[in-house]
């Protein structure tokens, strides 16, 4: 198995996470890898291509194993040869199976894959395994790991460029691993091969909130810049201005039946004076009204579907909701246009030209001065509101025949407010009183996808689990939702409630437990195991403030201490206050920077304790004649 494309690594990890019945860098080790790559002038089909052959042996780590081998390959990528022998001799069962990927994530894709046993039946035997491929444009020449999902002994990738072609290399977090290269002159062939020779890789991990592989795997970054071959120029990128006018030559006849589309976009429209009512009108139509797909098909995994029939079949993947937007706006007379950028996810932007940087579509409108970034794919976030995914993320703005370069705004972790207030009273051993909540923002999108994902005749029961994390003991009365259909408003909840088990009593005093919630509780990082920095999802604000009535006659004589924790890339604080009568909590935390670092995690960890702490803390209140 080897990793070419970015898309194709994704792919990978997810196919091995599920096809191997043992952990594959348990099961097997890959004692040697070698990978060539080789440009190529095809005459017949007038093009360069990249030839490559892939060699891995796989050594067994335990007795019977079966091990999954697989190879991903798509339109651009054909597999011409491959060859297996298991300890010199090929299986008598080798036949490899060839089928298209699916996922649940991937409405389509042309993406497939080609599979086989690979039977070791001994402890220390070796499979040797020999992908020959043949990838035909080097648009889509974008990455070579030099990590798989097994460890790697030894290791050598080396790239035949012949003096006609142009590229550059990256070297992408070599740092902390044994690589080496050379660059020898191949006088027969006029071309140089570079070699990259490495040893002990581990293996690809999958990490729950961790970078994307593009921050943590070593790789190169391969940016195809023009070839002279055959007495003919090919220009690929060898600049921003040319990624930007192959990108423009494919969305130069995506509008579609303009007819069609204006008429759809009056009828949004209708009735409305004011310029945002309108822009929002159509913006929240693609919203709510076409169902986001993933669709990946060689080119038409960068070209957009026409907007008449996005909306004709009402489902379309990034790059046809945004067009979509686009047409409906610009049909409408708004200056509407397509920008091109890469998520969060990569860790490249734009000063490196090549389809690896980018890998989402949203739309950007000029209104008034000011720049309005819209991402239909996040079906329940307002106008103006930017996920976590794109925040400061560069775009790629089309203007005509030129481009226009910006960056999204970053949010403040004010935008993804949840909020909770409760008047409470006790009775018995029971807090019992009014709250209402209140969510924003990428907190507000959270709920309403829980929300929405079920039938509507059992939204107020999913409501109540979700309000009360689950707990029996956490009773919801009285219920009022607001409405989910408007992505401007907040959404908020008003409920009456019993809360047991909040109270403890010894004779005619009572320890009452003031948080139900405890967020971030669970949040200390296993630094033992944890290999990779932590992204938090998105920013937070958390906001919870409970006012507890006293009963008559008895005060407040064990309040603990406050807690006030405040860091560059979060903040923790509680505390109580007393006023005649009654007992207010308050706590407010904050996630300002979603990147923790693993040189924060130890400071992390005791915040968090000191956290939990103060969550332990209980309210003491007894009579006052005490």
């Amino acid at each position: 198995m080897t990793i070419k494309l970015l898309i194709t690594y994704t792919l990978c990890m997810f196919f091995a996470g599920n096809v191997n019945a043992i952990e594959a860098d348990s099961a097997v080790t890959i004692t040697s890898l070698k990978n060539e790559y080789r440009f190529n002038w095809n005459s017949k089909s007038n093009r360069v291509e990249i030839k490559q052959k892939l060699n891995s042996i796989y050594t067994s780590n335990a007795y019977q194993v079966n091990y999954t081998v697989t190879e991903f390959y798509n339109n651009n990528i054909t597999i011409d040869d491959i060859s297996c022998k298991v300890d010199g001799h090929t299986p008598r069962n080798f036949k490899p199976l060839y089928t298209y990927y699916g996922s649940d994530d991937i409405f389509y894709s042309d993406e497939r894959i080609c599979y086989f046993p690979l039977e070791l039946a001994k402890k220390g035997s070796n499979g040797n395994v020999t992908f020959e491929e043949t990838l035909t444009d080097p648009r889509y020449f974008t990455s070579i790991y030099f990590a798989e999902a097994e460890q790697i002994q030894q290791g050598e990738v080396s790239i035949e460029v012949p003096r006609w072609m142009k590229l550059d290399i990256k070297e992408l977090n070599f740092n902390g691993f044994n690589i080496k290269k050379s660059t020898v002159y191949k006088s027969g062939d006029d071309a140089d091969i570079i070699t990259y020779t490495f040893s002990n890789i581990p293996a690809m991990k999958k990490e729950p909130n961790s970078p994307g592989p593009t921050y943590i795997y070593p790789h190169l970054l391969i940016m195809c810049k023009s070839a002279a071959a055959g007495g003919k120029q090919f220009t690929y990128f060898n600049t921003l201005a040319d990624q930007y006018a192959w990108y423009r030559e494919l969305v130069k006849d995506v509008a579609g039946d303009q007819a069609v589309i204006s008429a759809k976009s009056r009828e949004l429209t209708a009735g409305l004076t004011n310029d945002m009512d309108k822009i929002k009108a159509i913006f929240y139509y693609v919203q709510d009204n076409i169902r986001y797909i993933a669709f990946e098909d060689g080119m038409a995994g960068f070209k957009p579907e026409k907007a008449d029939e996005v909306l004709r079949k009402k489902y379309g993947d990034c790059k046809g909701m945004a067009n979509l937007t686009k047409a409906l706006l610009t049909a409408a007379g708004y200056d509407a246009r397509l920008c091109w950028l890469g998520t969060k996810h990569i860790a490249y932007d734009y000063q490196t030209p090549s389809m690896a940087v980018d890998n989402h579509m949203i739309c950007g409108l000029n209104y008034k001065g000011k720049t309005y970034y819209l991402d239909a794919t996040e079906t329940y976030l307002g106008f103006n509101e930017y996920a976590e995914r794109i925040q400061g993320r560069q775009v790629l703005m089309e203007d005509g025949d030129k481009y226009i370069l910006a960056k999204i705004p970053y949010a403040l972790p004010v935008q993804n407010l949840s909020s909770e207030i409760s008047k409470l009273s006790i009775k018995g051993t029971t807090l019992t009183g009014k709250v209402s909540n209140l969510w924003k923002g990428e907190d507000k999108e959270g709920v309403l996808a829980g929300i929405n994902s079920v039938k509507h005749e059992k939204v107020d029961e999913a409501t109540k689990r979700y309000l009360a994390a689950g707990s029996a003991d956490y009773t919801i009365t009285n219920l009022v939702l607001s409405s989910t259909a408007n992505p401007d408003k907040d959404l908020t909840a008003a409920y009456d409630v019993e809360r047991k088990n909040g109270i403890s009593a010894f004779g005619k005093e009572y320890y009452i437990d003031m948080d139900n919630r405890k967020e971030l509780s669970d949040a200390a990082i296993a630094v033992d195991k944890r290999k990779n920095d932590f992204w938090f999802p998105g920013k937070q604000h958390i906001v919870t403030e409970t006012e507890l009535t006293l009963p008559p006659n008895y005060k407040a004589s064990g309040i603990p201490p406050e807690l006030n924790i405040s860091k560059p890339g979060y903040e923790f604080h509680i505390s109580y206050v007393s006023s005649p009568g009654k007992l207010t909590y308050k706590k407010t935390l904050l996630i300002k920077n979603t990147l923790l670092t693993k040189a924060n995690f130890a400071q992390w960890n005791q915040d968090i304790e000191q956290l939990n702490k103060a969550y332990n803390e209980n309210l003491v209140i007894k009579p006052v004649s005490q």
